[in-house]
């Protein structure tokens, strides 16, 4: 079967919008144009590839298997144009890549800035998202390479990965925060407040955190509040009894204010070690080591601005942040 590719991204989209006027208006298209190219990739294959239900626009169990394929090699087809734009030998393309929650939040900005500053010429696209969805778009190859927490080994064999510095989650709250004056608070004094977190939480940190909790909250779900922007989450720590799940860096300009607290309690547990991560099957242009050397970079930078934070007194902490990683956290905390 001869597809057109045009076609297969008006699928994709209509799917991820669910709504023909949506669709329509990402793709640059009128509704009526788009609801032809769908009729016509539906005379093509044979099969309806779309239902309507209360209003929504969805897959069939058929159109759902089909979509599969057709954003595999979507992401397959976009991989090739970006790579042969880089090889060219004009030294200009463009790369997407995925990050984290917490990367995003810590490190992500400063390597991609250095980058930038001896590559003008390359396009990037970063992509913010759970490490869940971003492992997901990886192996459909919409992204070039991830950064974030990798799945577990039986669930990365198809996936090379190179470990960045361990990260130790902190526990942050408001100065006021009835924890801030308890001495040595344990995990099971912290956990037992609600806490506010990326929504998906590797499988160890979430049981070293249910197994601290006990009463009616140890039936309950962690995180308490699941939060994909750190902004929000630093939002509500600010201004509820709340318990904020993060990391040093991630945090820095509101810690260097006074704004959150990193309470004493360190449990090696709820650390994680973030990491590059690649498809085995697949070989990246130059330019896309390049980045991740930029990348690596910036996470060590992060990890001393951490150890110094971690070491000084709320106080003082502005002053123990370096002006360009103080300013790239105030305007992480900005975003």
């Amino acid at each position: 079967m001869d597809f057109d590719l045009r076609l297969l991204r008006h699928a994709r989209a209509l799917a991820e919008e669910g709504s023909f006027a949506r669709a329509a208006r990402s793709q640059h298209l009128t509704q009526p144009a788009l609801t032809r190219s769908i009729q016509e990739l539906e005379r093509r294959t044979g099969i309806k590839l779309f239902d309507r239900n209360k209003g929504r626009v969805e897959p069939t169990d058929l159109g759902g298997v089909f979509l599969a394929h057709a954003r595999d090699l979507l992401g397959r087809a976009e991989a090739l144009d970006r790579e042969v734009a880089t090889l060219r030998g004009s030294g200009t393309g463009r790369l997407v890549v995925g990050s984290g929650t917490f990367p995003t939040a810590s490190f992500m900005a400063e390597g991609v800035a250095a980058f930038l500053r001896e590559n003008p010429e390359i396009g990037i696209r970063v992509v913010n998202d759970n490490w869940s969805a971003l492992v997901a778009a990886l192996r459909r190859r919409e992204l070039d390479f991830v950064v974030a927490a990798p799945p577990p080994p039986e669930e990365g064999t198809d996936l090379a990965v190179q470990p960045l510095s361990f990260r130790q989650g902190r526990f942050l709250v408001r100065p006021g925060h009835p924890l801030v004056g308890k001495p040595d608070p344990s995990l099971a004094d912290v956990v037992a407040w609600p806490l506010i977190c990326t929504g998906r939480l590797s499988a160890p940190i979430a049981d070293r955190l249910l197994r601290a909790r006990s009463g009616a909250r140890a039936r309950q779900p962690l995180p308490d509040v699941a939060c994909e922007s750190h902004e929000m989450m630093r939002h509500v720590a600010r201004t509820t009894d709340h318990v904020l799940l993060s990391m040093l860096s991630a945090n820095a300009a509101a810690v260097a204010a006074g704004e959150l607290v990193a309470l004493p309690l360190v449990d090696p547990a709820t650390g994680v070690t973030f990491s590059i991560l690649r498809l085995e099957s697949r070989t990246l242009p130059p330019i896309a080591d390049a980045l991740a050397a930029s990348i690596v970079t910036a996470d060590r930078a992060t990890v001393e601005m951490e150890r110094e934070l971690a070491a000084t007194p709320p106080a003082r902490a502005a002053r123990s942040v370096p002006g360009r990683q103080r300013r790239a956290a105030e305007a992480s905390a900005v975003r």
